[in-house]
């Protein structure tokens, strides 16, 4: 009887070396450092000779999130000559099917592979290529290529990198939620309470690759916020309305492994309605109570909290809870946005 998957890889996960290294692999989870202590888990995991992190999306050209051991020139060459018929992508896109593949399984069912070996392969001075792929949403996927420089990866090669595929693809998503987490955090003021705002992620063709639970709710609510937030990821508008609600987009850089060139999207409710120069009887402080206003009277005089608890008379707690009244009456999420959109009308309180 031949030993099982786990029990032919079990030396190697026993050992000191690669536990050390795993470990260190989970505690770069949410830092720039996330992708080269993977890759070095799995360079004692499998000999490999060079590295790539490739992201796929949809119909969108790939994306190369980060490389080691690969020239310039290969980078360009994969770029420019290889990228429309890498067989992994061409994969991805027809079938979205996650897991471990050679470049020989692949060639073997695709005879098209053959001219993308022949290039890729010269340029990159490799024998052989095999590709992890880890979905992240429905159209989009990580895929990280070990390659060879000599010999073919082994059916072992394979069953090792399956029976360690599942902690990959949870260091991965955990990495993933870390960037999410932390640029929507950046979308709020440091010294301003969490509001919960619906948020999501587009990368540049449109595609939605990661959301909070409450754009999921949204999504539900408005049928047309996903087209809505489509259209600004591709055509890289500002903001759009839906009924009393504002959809705001900002751009992401080019070095955000999450979406690179995508959209970050955020949908925030809008309550208080400014007025028409012409409309002189128009009360914006309408729905505030007599506190809140007084709070945000002294909020835009440029007092501070402890400032406003001495004139007032209120604890501290009382003030912050009184402001997250405001910001969510507003439709703001910091001070300095609450600010901004009601300071011409302080004269008014």
């Amino acid at each position: 009887m031949g030993r099982s998957r786990s029990s032919q890889s079990l030396p190697l996960f026993q050992s000191l070396p690669w536990n050390a290294q795993i470990g260190r692999v989970f505690q770069s989870i949410g830092t720039p450092f996330f992708h080269e202590e993977l890759i070095d888990l799995m360079k004692i995991t499998v000999e490999t000779d060079a590295f790539w992190i490739i992201r796929y999306s949809g119909e969108a050209a790939p994306d190369v999130v980060f490389t080691r051991g690969v020239s310039p020139h290969t980078e360009r060459v994969y770029s420019r000559k290889c990228a429309p018929i890498d067989p992994f992508s061409a994969r991805w896109r027809n079938l979205r099917e996650a897991g471990i593949f050679t470049l020989g399984r692949l060639r073997a069912n695709d005879p098209t592979c053959t001219s993308y070996s022949e290039i890729f392969l010269r340029a990159a001075g490799m024998d052989d290529e095999l590709g992890i792929i880890l979905p992240i949403s429905a159209d989009n996927c990580f895929a990280i290529f070990l390659e060879r420089k000599h010999g073919l990866f082994s059916d072992n090669d394979v069953r090792i990198l399956e029976t360690l595929y599942p902690a990959i693809d949870g260091c991965c998503r955990s990495h993933l939620r870390w960037l999410f987490d932390d640029v929507k955090s950046t979308e709020n003021s440091p010294t301003a309470p969490a509001l919960p705002r619906p948020t999501a992620i587009f990368d540049r063709a449109g595609h939605h690759v990661y959301s909070d639970a409450s754009w999921i709710k949204a999504a539900h609510r408005f049928p047309a916020l996903k087209q809505q937030a489509a259209k600004l990821a591709v055509g890289g508008g500002a903001e759009s309305r839906l009924d009393d609600w504002v959809l705001r987009a900002e751009r992401l850089t080019p070095d955000f492994p999450l979406a690179p060139n995508g959209t970050i999207l955020i949908l925030e409710r809008v309550t208080i309605a400014l007025p028409n120069k012409a409309n002189n009887n128009f009360d914006v402080f309408s729905e505030f109570t007599r506190r809140e206003r007084d709070v945000l009277r002294l909020v835009l005089r440029g007092k501070s909290n402890a400032d406003i608890s001495a004139e007032l008379g209120i604890g501290l707690g009382s003030i912050r809870n009184i402001k997250l009244r405001l910001y969510r009456k507003s439709g703001v999420s910091s001070e300095s946005e609450l600010v901004a959109k009601l300071i011409t009308f302080e004269s008014s309180l």
